[in-house]
């Protein structure tokens, strides 16, 4: 039945269209574009100055005003990143659709005012928990080389930014796998370049980035925890414009011109391995496992329990590359076709030389085994999508697309006795999906926005894992092929019930095949302004996630992780989000101050630690969490000094009944402070400057305590590690400052940025996680290191 909602859907929208439009007060239509490359900018805000009068541009800059009075007004349109336009409407003109076009930068035209001030990089938007981003702004903020608009997104409050080997984003005790993330309609999975140095999205080739970090609206579905919608750039539809970067890592480039009446974007990053092994990343490699330092260096007491052992630590390498292309027609100013690509590749390598060590009182030396360990990750989607503005109160957009994503993991440790053989490991893991999605707008009257669609899309997984089953041989431990077809529909009404108060309402409906589960998912978020400067805000809603990146909480085999679907054996992942707050917002700053809280249901956990029979090699728990905290941000929005500070004080716990006796304990991802600062500064002549300062409390981990040997009757020898309670122990507080630097050189027609960025420039030591090896003896502890000092140099021009 399904099946005919696509057919049925498109002759639902041409019926309507032959309706005659509402009769309603004074309106104006417009579009909102980029003045230099007429690039459509989507979700502008919009209003009749000196009024509450407004409303937001859609996903392709157009907008309908309604209520507008009879004289002549001025209307501001703002967006971030851009100059504020405010421009007079007389009404006494009869042009049926006015064209905004806003610059970067501040300009005088004739009959257009331009304002003084400047956006800002982040704007807290009315709807709760909703924040924009301004990939032009964040290219001022310190970076490993490069901006990063994960790492930017890392430092607005309630998203963890303390986890130097991850640009995923933890978002109010979430992990990444429960956030949505769209680009161009395409859902991707894998957002990490470099061992989550780099997020996988080049900012040059974003338009528009938006998060909802909890009680996300109707529209959108399938996650526990957040949504993050990017819009790609479309391209310059008069001229040919590029630019070309350099850093010490990578290079990168972008080209967007004309094309037989389209648009074309491409962009695209490479690092260069060669130069890296051979530079900074070389050194600190040496110096962070011991080959080539100096005598010694490597040798530590060992971990809890064991007396003396040696750690070793280890800097990942890596190359990756990633690559955008979108194509935009415009049919009409009113219909528009473009198609978008977009592919990742990552290459890890940890592998590591075996060597001999001496430690004093050990009485002798022991072997370090070496070892081969290598893996491949990437993304490959397209999408394809046709927006149609059918009226001035009426548009749909149509969204065809795929993602493919795959991983590929092998490691092979070098035996401690030649007599004994070596220890394998491989894993795969790959994703189909492909849906297809349609969402609609209609402004019913001046009071309702009623927004709906549907959304069916088809995934295909599979996962395999081999390595050690018996004690003498390598086999399969778990091999798993789902398939599974995702289908909902929503309805939501944006309610402007008084000049005051504003409610959004909505439901979603999901069915999803394989579970064949039937789930009602009801959201509702309200805003009340008490005064022009200070108003309320709260939020609820019910989520489910039937897709789930599975960590393997195995301290002794890493921290390796797969995604699968949810079956009739693995319950779908169910969420409560509770949010409630209040805005207080003048010209200069706004101080912005939400608390949260929110039920987890059948959260799935992966171990080879825990088996239910003694034949099993694995186990999947389901279990239950709860998150809760309050997030404050204090912004100043514009000058030549702006910035923010956050703080975030939260509590997130899981438990299971195989666990801790069924009670709960601190999740893997729990952080009880947070404070960042962020600044900007705009030294004139194109000088920039940016700094940033993080601390955080250390988050929970579980370690090995002990180890004993069994000796049976007939002389066989059995040895056992004893574990700590479930994320028992804290690694040591976080903290990182970080600065930036950069000059602008303009020319007649193009323009050259140099700049410099210092990551980490106090080198505080902050721990990612341990590693143990419990077959040697003493035990080696793997000490897995954020990166140290930093520094950091890049270049790019414009043309």
């Amino acid at each position: 039945m399904r099946h005919l909602l696509l057919p049925f859907a498109i002759l639902f929208f041409l019926f309507l269209e032959s309706f005659p439009a509402f009769s309603q007060s004074r309106t104006l239509t417009g579009r909102i574009i980029d003045i230099d490359s007429r690039e459509r900018l989507p979700y502008a805000s919009v209003l009749v100055k000196g009024t509450k009068n407004g409303t937001q541009a859609n996903v392709e800059g157009f907008f309908l005003l309604h209520n507008l009075p009879d004289t002549a007004f001025v209307l501001q349109i703002a967006y971030l990143g851009y100059s504020t336009l405010e421009q007079t409407i007389d009404p006494a003109d009869e042009t049926s659709e006015v064209i905004f076009r806003l610059k970067q930068a501040p300009i005088n035209l004739e009959g257009v005012t331009v304002s003084a001030s400047s956006s800002t990089m982040i704007k807290t938007e009315t709807v709760p928990s909703m924040t924009t981003v301004s990939p032009i702004q964040i290219l001022s903020l310190p970076s490993i080389g490069q901006a990063d608009i994960f790492r930017s997104l890392q430092l607005l409050p309630g998203i963890s930014g303390t986890n130097d080997g991850s640009s995923g984003l933890y978002v109010r005790g979430g992990t990444p796998d429960q956030n949505l993330i769209l680009f161009d309609g395409m859902t991707v999975y894998h957002v990490d370049h470099f061992f989550g140095f780099f997020s996988a999205f080049n900012p040059d080739a974003l338009k528009d980035v938006q998060i909802y970090k909890g009680a996300f609206p109707a529209k959108f579905g399938g996650r526990l925890s957040s949504v993050i919608d990017l819009v790609g750039k479309s391209g310059n539809t008069e001229e040919t414009h590029g630019e070309v970067g350099a850093s010490l890592m990578s290079v990168d480039g972008s080209l967007q011109m004309p094309l037989w009446g389209a648009s074309l974007f491409v962009a695209g990053r490479r690092s260069y391995s060669d130069i890296i092994s051979g530079g900074i990343y070389d050194k600190l490699y040496k110096f962070l496992t011991g080959s080539d330092a100096p005598q010694g260096a490597g040798s530590t007491r060992g971990g809890r329990g064991f007396g003396q052992g040696y750690a070793q630590q280890q800097t990942p390498t890596s190359a990756f590359s990633d690559l955008n292309v979108k194509l935009t027609y415009a049919l009409t100013p009113r219909y528009l076709l473009s198609a978008s690509y977009y592919g990742s590749a990552d290459d890890y390598d940890l592998t590591s030389q075996g060597s001999t060590q001496n430690i004093g009182g050990f009485g002798g030396g022991f072997r370090v085994p070496g070892q081969s360990n290598n893996t491949q990750q990437g993304n490959n989607g397209a999408s394809a999508k046709l927006f149609a503005q059918w009226r001035d109160d009426f548009y749909s957009t149509f969204v065809v697309a795929y993602d493919g994503y795959n991983s590929s993991f092998s490691a092979n440790d070098e035996s401690r006795n030649p007599a004994m053989p070596q220890i394998a490991t491989s894993e795969d893991n790959t994703i189909k999906d492909v849906s297809v999605r349609i969402d609609n707008s209609w402004k019913l009257a001046p009071e309702h926005e009623l927004g709906f669609g549907i959304d069916v899309s088809n995934t295909k997984v599979d996962y395999s894992l081999t390595g050690p089953v018996r004690l003498s041989g390598i086999g399969t431990i778990i091999s798993m092929n789902q398939q599974g077809t995702l289908s909902a529909g929503y309805v939501q009404d944006e309610w402007h019930a008084t000049e005051l108060l504003t409610v959004i309402g909505g439901l979603r409906l999901n069915h999803e095949s394989l579970t064949q589960s039937w789930e009602l998912e009801p959201r509702l978020s309200a805003r009340y302004a008490i005064t022009d400067e200070f108003s309320l805000k709260s939020a609820f809603g019910i989520h489910h996630q039937y897709v789930n990146r599975i960590v393997n909480e195995n301290v002794t085999q890493g921290s390796r992780d797969f995604w699968i679907l949810a079956d009739k054996s693995l319950p779908l992942s169910g969420a409560t989000h509770y949010v409630a707050g209040g805005t207080w917002e003048t010209d200069d700053y706004i101080l912005d101050v939400e608390g949260f809280y929110k039920n987890l249901d059948h959260i799935v956990e992966f171990t080879q630690r825990f088996r239910r029979q003694p034949l099993d090699l694995y186990a999947f728990l389901s279990g239950e969490g709860r998150v809760k905290g309050v997030e404050v941000l204090l912004q100043k929005k514009i000058g030549l000094v702006s910035g923010w500070i956050s703080y975030t004080l939260s509590k997130s716990e899981k438990k299971y009944a195989e666990y801790n006796n069924g009670n709960y304990y601190p999740s893997e991802n729990d952080q009880t402070h947070e404070v960042k600062l962020v600044g900007t500064v705009t030294l004139g002549a194109g000088w920039k400057a940016a700094a940033t300062w993080i601390y955080a409390t250390g988050k929970p981990y579980t370690a090995p305590v002990s180890q004993y040997s069994i000796v049976l009757l007939d002389s066989t020898s059995y040895s056992y590690t004893h574990v700590s309670g479930k994320n028992a122990y804290r690694l040591p507080d976080y903290m990182r400052i970080d600065l930036s630097v950069s000059k602008k050189f303009m020319f007649d027609a193009s323009s050259l940025e140099a700049g410099c960025s210092l990551f980490n420039i106090t080198n505080h030591t902050n721990i990612s996680y341990y590693e143990y090896d419990l077959q040697a003896q003493p035990v080696i502890v793997t000490q897995v290191t954020g990166l140290g000092f930093l520094p950091s140099v890049y270049v790019r021009y414009e043309f």
